[in-house]
């Protein structure tokens, strides 16, 4: 698994937080604090990773989290930052929680992401990932209104 171009992989997030809660601040709706981050990374079992653009002086480009306990992982949060979509981040960082989980011992990973993001769909479906469940007025929008929750996993073959 290679990185993509351009991009570099950090292990740690620990001292990315400022800049992870500042992407999730622009393209979230109800948004992780940095506070918030810290928190779940000091819960037993999540860990994360970033991606750096060295393209742009090693700037910020993406972010993901995730839990693993026992057989079961989760992706609590991925973000990629706009100006660095669709150039293979999310889908780097989404094997990479592929890889760590399977290297804690889980069978199995899900995450929920919001029915209408297509794009984001999409990237799941490509990886192997499977609808199974649906959460009804899981988010919430800044402007009051709500939208389901598509529950995808993906089962690793151990």
């Amino acid at each position: 698994m290679t990185e993509p171009a351009g991009y570099r992989l950090v292990s740690g997030i620990a001292a990315h937080l400022d800049d992870a809660a500042a992407l999730h601040g622009a393209i979230f709706d109800k948004p992780w604090s940095r506070e918030a981050l810290e928190d779940l990374l000091l819960m037993s079992g999540t860990d994360g990773a970033a991606i750096m653009s060295e393209a742009d002086g090693s700037a910020f480009a993406g972010f993901i989290l995730f839990q693993c306990v026992g057989d079961f992982a989760e992706v609590l949060t991925l973000a990629v930052s706009p100006d660095h979509r669709r150039r293979g981040v999310g889908r780097y960082l989404m094997r990479q929680a592929f890889r760590r989980a399977r290297d804690a011992g889980a069978e199995r990973l899900m995450l929920e992401v919001q029915d209408g993001n297509l794009s984001a769909i999409r990237l799941y479906e490509s990886l192997g990932m499977t609808a199974f469940d649906r959460r009804r007025s899981y988010y919430k929008a800044a402007d009051g209104s709500h939208a389901d929750a598509i529950v995808m996993q993906l089962s690793f073959d151990i």
